[in-house]
């Protein structure tokens, strides 16, 4: 790398020394685990309509106006608020015993009991051959994701699959050991059909040596609260580009947890990792051809809530929205990480390839199609969009491969390595300071024909309409 013109003064200038600072700042800098500390211990979990949600988001505000954003400020919009209450699991046959258990978000106030039936992992064949025992019943699952047909198979979609084929009730089991009950949404911003509860994996399994011996009858009870029209905001500020000042690209990550952790990894690091990306490049803003937009969303956790609000809300501008990446995950783990580009992109897989290539840092880049976090609004309104992904599992995180202690009250600041956050912020920071100057740009935004022909490529529309949030019409 030698000397380039300067466009903006007219001087020449080293890029490999421009590198070489920007890398620096980044992995000398300590401001994202001291963000993360502030977001965990002064806000807590930042879930949606508690008092830590609106301390967060004002101190991200805060944040990108020290930076020296363009423009930081916030998006109001409203939503169906969930607020947590009580929940009881009990066996009431053969024998009576109660077991802890928590209510999984969406579930409303319900009393109901029925037999119980184990459907296993839930894969769609585990749902098909028991399609005739699961009405009536009150079945539990685990949280084992297991590999199908190019994807795993998510909470939402096993609750989905149990509610069409007539459960009344479902019980979310946690895979890994250890007597931690997960959480997670039932449904997306809108009360589940029936009480949906999450247990430890050693109260689910006592339950199912009790059913191997004979019929078991359980009871759920849950009262909790849904309240629509409760307000949220996403927080949103620029690096106005150099060359392309209207052509934006969106670096994003949501700042909310579950309610009961504080969400350290699950997504504090995501969302100090965007912060820290922002400081660093605002520095270097005469040298950031497209204008990069920060945003840090609120309620991923329970429906992508904010990520849909901010693409509803920009839906006349969508076409100026050339690339989304979403850092859900960035930070977690101490692997070198690649982009999952969403759907058929193809034509990004060697521009990002390069990029990653050119600060020495190499990068994959190849098509994949999740469901479950803030680039899917993206995806589906058709901007070129793709997912932070770290390549190899994350040291220490749980057995399963599947949450490790994500969606648990285990989620903590102790989890998360201060040099993971410096290691990812530096790597996308390089990575998307080469990809705004790429020119011209070679991916355009996809027409619903071509959004939904993708779907059915990867057989998600099914998945979708089983979650009751299919966005397109037929």
């Amino acid at each position: 790398m030698g000397g380039e013109q300067d466009k903006t003064g007219g001087v020449a200038t080293d890029t490999a020394a421009l590198d070489r600072e920007l890398a620096g700042d980044l992995f000398t800098s300590r401001e994202a685990w001291n963000n993360l500390v502030v977001l965990c211990d002064r806000f807590g979990s930042r879930f949606g309509g508690t008092e830590g949600e609106i301390g967060a988001r004002d101190y991200l505000v805060a944040k990108m106006k020290e930076y020296g954003l363009d423009n930081p400020h916030t998006e109001e919009f409203a939503y169906n608020g969930w607020f947590r209450g009580t929940a009881q699991l009990e066996v009431t046959s053969p024998v009576v015993k109660e077991f802890p258990c928590i209510s999984l978000p969406y579930t409303g106030t319900a009393d109901v009991e029925a037999e119980f039936l184990y459907v296993g992992h839930g894969t769609p064949a585990d749902f098909e051959s028991l399609r005739n025992q699961i009405p009536g019943k009150i079945v539990m699952v685990s949280a084992w994701s297991p590999n199908y047909y190019r994807r795993g198979i998510h909470r939402c979609e096993k609750i989905g699959r149990a509610i069409a084929l007539g459960a009344k009730g479902f019980i979310w089991m946690r895979w890994d050991a250890g007597f931690l009950p997960e959480t997670g949404a039932a449904r997306w911003n809108r009360e589940v059909e029936v009480p949906c509860v999450g247990v430890g994996r050693e109260y689910g399994e006592e339950i199912n040596r009790l059913a191997r011996k004979g019929p078991v009858r359980v009871r759920i009870r849950t009262k909790n609260d849904i309240r629509p029209g409760t307000k949220s905001w996403n927080v949103v500020g620029d690096i106005t580009g150099r060359d392309h000042p209207n052509e934006v690209m969106v670096i994003g990550a949501h700042f909310d947890g579950h309610d009961i952790a504080p969400g350290a990894m699950d997504d504090g690091s995501g969302a100090v990792v965007t912060l820290e990306i922002a400081r660093a490049l605002a520095r270097q803003r005469g040298r950031v051809g497209r204008t990069l937009r920060f945003i840090c969303f609120p309620l991923e956790e329970i429906g992508l809530i904010g990520s849909y609000a901010y693409v509803e809300a920009h839906r006349a501008e969508l076409d100026q929205h050339k690339f989304m990446v979403n850092l859900d995950a960035a930070g977690r783990g101490s692997e070198s990480g690649g982009i999952s580009l969403a759907g058929d992109r193809t034509e990004l897989v060697r521009p990002i390839r390069a990029a990653g290539a050119a600060t020495g840092q190499p990068t994959m880049a190849d098509n994949a199609l999740s469901l479950y976090s803030d680039h899917l609004p993206f995806f589906l309104a058709g901007v070129p969009a793709g997912s932070y992904t770290r390549m190899g599992p994350v040291p220490g995180a749980g057995t399963s491969g599947v949450r490790g202690w994500g969606h648990t009250a285990a989620d903590t600041l102790d989890k998360v390595n201060p040099a993971n956050l410096q290691a990812a912020a530096m790597h996308i920071a390089r990575l998307m300071l080469q990809l705004s100057n790429v020119a011209p740009w070679p991916a355009r935004r996809q027409t619903e024909a071509q959004v939904k022909d993708i779907l059915e490529d990867y057989r998600l529309g099914e998945v979708l309409r089983l979650e009751l949030r299919y966005p397109f019409k037929g």
